[in-house]
């Protein structure tokens, strides 16, 4: 028979491993699509650095693409019976940041192209920052480490800010979920 502190014990010992077992599942479901959203990164603000002039068909077509790539990733990662629906939900909450985004550049008007390449980033990195505050630290890292180097490569690199944000803002989304994949 168990004593009553070791059957509290026991149940403690579960829930821990319950909310471990589910925090490295999202890891584990996130990973592919922060690899794919960092190669997208690359590729963008490596074409806004070399091609500037090509710079908005270039995004457009790369975040098309990540839309696209992103909905077969989740499908095809999908377990769960609504799956489809929790992958439309995650679709309708990045469509919904997209929307934000315009609204704020109507009304805040950025005068310069790097304040736009800054924007997005630090909010990606807010995202990722709740995301870390709800549902792991590892996603938390990434979005403080998203913010920390998209402002130091905008406050301190202006003049290679696209190519900073190709190397840094990219790589990292690609190591952290390469990160993740291990957890």
């Amino acid at each position: 028979m168990l004593s009553r502190d070791e059957a509290a014990a026991t149940l403690k010992n579960i829930r821990h491993t319950q909310g471990r077992s589910a925090e490295a599942y999202g890891y584990q479901a996130a990973a592919p699509f922060l690899i794919l959203w960092g190669v997208i990164w690359f590729l963008g603000y490596g074409a806004t650095d070399l091609y500037p002039h090509t710079a908005n068909w270039a995004w457009g077509t790369l975040i098309v693409i990540g839309f696209l790539a992103s909905a077969y990733l989740g499908r095809r990662g999908s377990t769960r019976a609504d799956g489809a629906r929790h992958g439309l939900k995650i679709m309708a909450s990045w469509l919904a940041l997209l929307a934000f985004i315009a609204a704020a550049f109507s009304v805040l008007r950025p005068t310069r192209d790097e304040q736009v390449g800054a924007f997005i980033p630090l909010l990606i990195a807010f995202a990722y920052s709740i995301l870390g505050i709800w549902g792991g630290m590892r996603f938390l890292i990434a979005g403080v480490a998203v913010a920390v180097l998209t402002l130091g490569g905008f406050f301190l690199l202006e003049a290679h800010f696209s190519l900073w944000m190709a190397a840094v803002g990219g790589g990292t989304l690609v190591a952290t979920g390469l990160w993740l994949n291990k957890a």
